[in-house]
């Protein structure tokens, strides 16, 4: 009897330590979320008064496509011929002498980024002396650092989806380039799952722009 009674206690002891430890991890959760949330918007927000459309973007000394999937044969997937397609249709309107593909490069016809880009756009008449690769931007932030430092330039129109370019715009004005963004329609459906891994997966992008901007240094 007694040592049920002891148990009984013991068990009782138990419950509101585990109370205030299940409530102590959904404070940390909320502390989480919220912090992603303001960072996430803080990128979003810094960017948009420079995100405009075709036709309103201002003149700039490149167009800068960062790189994307490819398939084995060295066509590029959807969502790179939808950054393509933008970067094109911005050449041809006269926004920029140049456009800047900027990915993996070498390597054989099944990962090389920038001449898939380059064959597309050449494909679809944009000069070859249009075009300028840049085969070691392997992140985005390093395809706008090296759009900088590497290549000169110190004005950019980044073409990518719409997921994409607040990011970009955010890390291009923090390399010391003068960046507009123009998002690139959707050229396909893209399954909701697609779209809901891609904007997952943007969110915590967002959270690391901010790590390398205000705290490990953009350099």
């Amino acid at each position: 009897m007694k040592e049920l009674e002891v148990a009984q206690k013991v068990k009782a002891k138990k419950r509101p330590l585990l109370r205030r430890l299940w409530r102590g991890l959904l404070v940390l959760l909320l502390a989480v979320t919220a912090a992603t949330w303001l960072v996430q918007h803080h990128v979003v927000s810094s960017a948009q008064p420079f995100v405009h459309a075709v036709g309103n973007v201002p003149v700039a000394d490149c167009i800068l496509v960062p790189g994307a999937r490819i398939y084995a044969n060295g066509e590029p997937y959807p969502m790179l011929v939808d950054r393509l397609a933008i970067a094109r249709e911005l050449f041809g309107l006269g926004k920029a002498p140049l456009i800047v593909v900027s990915g993996r490069g070498g390597g054989g016809l099944a990962v090389d980024e920038v001449a898939a880009m380059r064959r597309w756009l050449e494909q679809r008449g944009v000069p070859k002396h249009a075009i300028e690769d840049d085969p070691l931007g392997l992140r985005t932030v390093d395809s706008l650092r090296r759009c900088r430092a590497v290549y000169g330039h110190t004005s950019v129109i980044v073409a990518s989806n719409d997921f994409h370019v607040p990011r970009m715009v955010f890390l291009g004005r923090h390399c010391g380039l003068v960046s507009f963004g123009v998002a690139a329609p959707p050229l396909y459906q893209y399954t909701f799952s697609a779209l809901w891994k891609n904007r997952g997966r943007e969110v915590l992008a967002r959270v690391k722009a901010c790590l390398e901007v205000y705290v490990l240094g953009i350099d």
